[in-house]
């Protein structure tokens, strides 16, 4: 006497090898999906197209003639095979973009790289002071008036207006 689960396992097994013998049918609807053998997902389609198709066999056994499962095996299979390229398409536009926007954001940044530094080399003495001490070592205004002795007044309106001109560079050199 053999026991449910052997039995459920060589039934499974029996829908398997008649999916696999007629994987033709699978083969159709790949090709009715414009999947060709050579697109390197074909393997894999194919493989979840025959357990489908299986699994369709064990589910309308004994409740449909064959020719009708067969028929909704072929449009299951199609329908799941065609959401399944798309998921892959949604995946590769998301990447590119992805690819994209890096590429694009990093020849940004060499542009505004180039203009800042060739800007750096125009600013006063006092601009200098402003854009490397205060803002990129983090010194504070208290202490940039004690070191240069001007006002601070002086050194926040001057700040004020190299914050203007950097955005300006910036500005043009993405055009």
């Amino acid at each position: 006497m053999t026991s449910f689960k052997e039995n459920v396992t060589m039934t499974s097994q029996k829908y398997f090898e008649e999916a696999w013998n007629n994987r033709k049918l699978v083969g159709g609807a790949l090709k009715a999906a414009h999947v060709r053998p050579d697109y390197h997902l074909y393997e894999d389609l194919l493989q979840d197209g025959v357990i489908l198709y299986a699994d369709m066999l064990r589910k309308l056994d004994g409740q449909k003639p064959r020719t009708e499962i067969d028929k909704l095996s072929f449009k299951k299979v199609l329908w799941q095979t065609i959401d399944a390229l798309r998921r892959e398409q949604r995946v590769f536009e998301h990447n590119t973009t992805i690819d994209e926007a890096y590429n694009l954001g990093e020849a940004a940044a060499w542009n505004n790289l180039v203009a800042l530094k060739n800007e750096a080399k125009k600013l006063s003495q006092l601009e200098q002071v402003i854009l490397f001490e205060h803002l990129l070592e983090k010194k504070t205004i208290t202490q940039l008036v004690e070191e240069c002795g001007v006002p601070r007044i002086t050194l926040k309106r001057l700040k004020k207006q190299l914050l203007q001109k950097l955005r300006n560079v910036m500005e043009n050199s993405r055009q």
